[in-house]
């Protein structure tokens, strides 16, 4: 689906760019990356599967601009790819606040991959946008 690329900032499996030191293209990518208007656009107009893929690149992306250079695929340990608790932390709180969704920080050891946080998410935003909190 084409909005995710408009949504965080790259292509598809693309894991940030050389940044230099890192700090301004860093703080530019995170601050635009983190404007969930065009996720929540995307997700509206998105069946179920959809939906799935467009959160699973969505964290896919969050992890590579937390990890970059680190390439990330689908099925890549969050741990193993060298997520801290710091880290941790901070891909927790930025797809919260592009998602809308609570995420309790052991979700990111429940489901250690994008693959299975993207599941998680889509499921768990489904039922925030239903209205059923309890189940998310």
């Amino acid at each position: 689906m084409n909005a995710h690329t408009t949504v965080n900032n790259h292509p598809s499996g693309d894991a940030a760019g050389p940044q230099g030191d890192g700090s301004a293209m860093q703080t530019d990518n995170s601050e635009s990356a983190l404007d969930g208007a065009a996720l929540h656009q995307a997700l509206a107009i998105a069946t179920a599967e959809e939906r799935e893929d467009i959160m699973r690149e969505t964290v896919r992306a969050q992890l590579a601009d937390i990890l970059a250079p680190a390439a990330i695929d689908d099925d890549s340990n969050f741990l193993e790819s060298g997520l801290t608790s710091l880290t941790a932390l901070e891909l927790t709180r930025n797809l919260m606040t592009l998602t809308d969704v609570e995420i309790p920080l052991v979700a990111i050891l429940e489901y250690a991959t994008p693959a299975q946080l993207g599941h998680y998410l889509a499921e768990a935003y489904a039922a925030v946008d239903s209205g059923d909190s309890a189940t998310a």
